[in-house]
């Protein structure tokens, strides 16, 4: 537990600002978000076969998905990008291009520093375009999937 302390920083401080959200925000992107989480832990699996990166004491050791991390910043921040820019694609990805330089470049050499985790075969080039792709195919899921189903156009296909 002691060496875990920033892990677990990590995963509740972001939380706080929850309340902030709203809750028809917080329950309108919630599929996008448990979507967004899922696909990346799956990579975070892959990451552990391709040796990409490795997170260092994370709270669930036999995982490779840094619960922390997936389930907390980037949860959040994904909830926060949603709220202030959905409907509008390119606002959108200039704040995801511009989340994501910041999570490969600076963040995670502090990461580093830090020993939360330390980059592999995976160079901050491509955690970064990896990290747009996501962003990409996450809008695609909310207007092409979850929107549909929210605004009930789906209901003769069940």
């Amino acid at each position: 537990m002691r060496k875990k302390w920033k892990m677990y920083l990590l995963l509740i401080v972001p939380w706080l600002s929850v309340t902030k959200l709203g809750k028809s925000s917080f329950i309108r992107y919630l599929p996008t978000i448990i979507f967004s989480d899922l696909l990346i832990a799956l990579i975070s699996e892959l990451s552990r076969e391709f040796k990409w990166w490795k997170v260092k004491n994370p709270i669930f050791p036999k995982l490779a998905t840094d619960v922390s991390f997936v389930f907390g910043p980037f949860s959040i921040l994904n909830f926060w990008i949603f709220k202030l820019t959905y409907k509008r694609f390119w606002l959108y990805l200039l704040t995801n291009i511009f989340s994501d330089y910041l999570f490969a470049y600076p963040l995670t050499t502090i990461a580093e520093k830090l020993r939360v985790y330390k980059m592999g075969r995976m160079s901050r080039m491509q955690l970064f375009l990896l990290s747009v792709a996501v962003a990409i195919v996450n809008y695609i899921y909310q207007f092409l999937i979850v929107e549909p189903l929210r605004k009930g156009k789906y209901k003769n296909y069940t």
